[in-house]
């Protein structure tokens, strides 16, 4: 692992910590009921989560049609009284995400692994198939400044077109061998914002499963992958900033 530089006004919006699962088929809805109503001192507000299917068709005699399903419940959303923490107890798995302001990575991890214990006594997995560790930031851009002065990961215009742009979504998965990792690196700027979101989802998929004890390993790697892609897609120039 790198020891990164911890940075005092850290520009992330959302981090979270991701965990799918191969559920039980035993595990209902009402498990995961149970398991939330001892947490609601610390997530005052729940919602259920449910997941809608449809099928869209065409044919040239009839044009096109779509036929959608009841929305079918998933799981459980559960908010902090300050709206800062986010839970997801899902039937395919379990999330915690953290809002601005963030605190700190032990504090997510720690969290997160003592929900994802409840969690899984409940839901019983049979196990673990996804990881991730994913962090949203949003990285203001000076007006009138190319983009490589903030970005060392970006995009070239050709040179005989005009070089200001008013807008742009790239998106990248890169390849981590050596920590059998993959990672979506995406840079979005809406029409007319200074705002870039820059979005490092860093994750594992592992078909034929992880323990617990792996997987919170692992998460450790990701959290590292997320951090060289972060640290290492920035200028100099725009990592003081955040210092």
């Amino acid at each position: 692992m790198n020891n990164w530089p911890n940075l005092s006004h850290a520009p992330i919006v959302e981090a979270l910590i991701d965990i799918r699962v191969e559920r039980s088929p035993t595990v209902t809805l009402d498990a995961l009921r149970a398991c939330a109503d001892p947490l609601a001192a610390e997530f005052p507000s729940r919602e259920e989560l449910r997941q809608v299917m449809g099928q869209f068709s065409f044919s040239p005699e009839d044009g096109a049609s779509f036929a959608a399903q009841a929305p079918a419940p998933m799981g459980l959303v559960l908010r902090s009284a300050d709206t800062r923490w986010v839970a997801q107890f899902r039937l395919d798995g379990f999330t915690l995400s953290r809002l601005e302001p963030y605190t700190s990575w032990s504090e997510l991890r720690d969290r997160a692994k003592r929900l994802w214990g409840e969690y899984a006594e409940a839901a019983r997995p049979q196990k673990i198939v996804r990881i991730a560790a994913r962090y949203i930031n949003r990285i203001p851009l000076p007006q009138g400044e190319p983009f490589d002065r903030t970005f060392t990961t970006t995009f070239n215009m050709a040179s005989s077109l005009p070089q200001a742009v008013a807008g742009f979504l790239l998106r990248v998965v890169i390849p981590f061998e050596q920590a059998a990792a993959l990672a979506i690196v995406t840079q979005a700027l809406p029409e007319n914002s200074q705002d870039c979101t820059f979005d490092l989802d860093a994750f594992a998929v592992i078909p034929d499963g992880l323990s617990a004890a792996e997987a919170w390993t692992k998460i450790e790697v990701l959290r590292d992958v997320k951090n060289r892609l972060f640290f290492e897609s920035l200028t100099p120039e725009a990592l003081r900033k955040f210092q």
